[in-house]
């Protein structure tokens, strides 16, 4: 006796087999899409799924990769070149460093923990094996790098001397004061007349002869009150955050004390954002101590300019070095189309 077939099977089968067709050719398409030679360096290929897979791990969106592709098959390009110069000098890393900075790896981003770490690298999609390597390839690079840094001790007084006189806005010094301060908060929702009073009668024992500092100990409800009302640093402008104390305290002259004035209270969010809050408190300022605007001395910022310039010469050095290895290598880029 034959079989019969429904038409309703045939046609499930036929979508199943389409189906099957069209996830096979679209696999293939990935596969082609990964194994894109995208660099050729020597020898050595580049595919696109090296480069992709190091996007992959940063999470770059798709603009991002499409922007900054170019960067990180330069960036694969420079190593393997590095890479090659290492191995062309004879030299080799011992199993036993590689080891070592395997296991600092370990203790470093994860913890010391081994299943954290396979979870980590299989999100990934790296190996153990291919991690290592990376890790090799790195360790190389960098050392290689290290071969072309400039000391700090080549770096000439005369050389510092001309970066200080050449780039005077890296070393300017803002103005800056020393502040006191008297402050009347709303304890009981207080109204802004009776802290505006309390704060002129404070006024009036300063004109009487009585110390700042002796009125501030003694009135108020600042946070420095047991020091006299001081702030206990010099500030500059940017440093604070109330745009009426800012405005009020620069405002003033050395030893001038202002006259009470309302500020509104800043409450910091979640977020780490600032708001005012919705409260408000009365301050009496006075400026202890002035300092202008200036130039901070060589001698403060010649170890800085030293660091700054070896760091300029060993980048130019390093830059320098790459591009005589490109010149002497052959090199093909194919990226894919945006």
């Amino acid at each position: 006796m034959g079989i019969k077939t429904s038409n309703s099977t045939i046609r499930t089968a036929c979508l199943l087999s389409l189906a099957i067709a069209c996830l096979s050719t679209s696999l293939k398409a990935e596969l082609i899409e990964i194994n894109r030679v995208v660099a050729k360096v020597n020898e050595r290929i580049v595919t696109w799924g090296e480069i992709d897979s190091a996007m992959t791990r940063l999470n770059f969106s798709d603009e991002e990769r499409a922007q900054r592709a170019p960067e990180f098959v330069d960036g694969k390009i420079d190593r393997l070149l590095s890479i090659a110069a290492f191995r062309e000098k004879g030299m080799v890393i011992p199993e036993t460093f590689i080891e070592q900075e395997y296991n600092k790896r370990l203790i470093r981003d994860f913890n010391g923990d081994r299943k954290l770490f396979r979870d980590v690298l299989r999100s990934n999609g790296q190996s153990q094996l291919e991690f290592r390597k990376d890790l090799e390839e790195q360790i190389i690079y960098t050392h290689m790098l290290s071969t072309r840094r400039r000391l700090k001790e080549e770096i000439s007084p005369e050389k510092v001397e001309k970066y200080y006189r050449d780039n005077p806005d890296l070393f300017k010094t803002a103005a800056k004061i020393g502040l006191r301060e008297i402050v009347f908060s709303q304890i009981a929702g207080e109204p802004q007349a009776v802290l505006l009073q309390q704060a002129g009668k404070v006024l009036e024992k300063l004109k009487e002869g009585t110390s700042f500092e002796a009125l501030a100990k003694n009135n108020g409800q600042s946070p420095f009150r047991e020091k006299g009302g001081d702030w206990g640093v010099m500030v500059s402008e940017r440093e604070i955050r109330s745009e009426e104390i800012r405005e009020k305290a620069f405002s003033l002259k050395e030893g001038e004390v202002s006259e009470p004035f309302v500020v509104d209270i800043l409450q910091r969010n979640e977020d780490g954002t600032v708001r005012k809050s919705g409260k408000f408190a009365v301050y009496v300022l006075q400026v202890k101590k002035r300092e202008t605007s200036g130039r901070k001395p060589l001698d403060e910022v010649r170890s800085e300019i030293e660091r700054s310039l070896a760091a300029e010469f060993e980048s130019q050095s390093q830059r320098q070095w790459l591009g005589r290895l490109k010149k002497e290598a052959y090199i093909r880029v194919s990226l894919p189309e945006k």
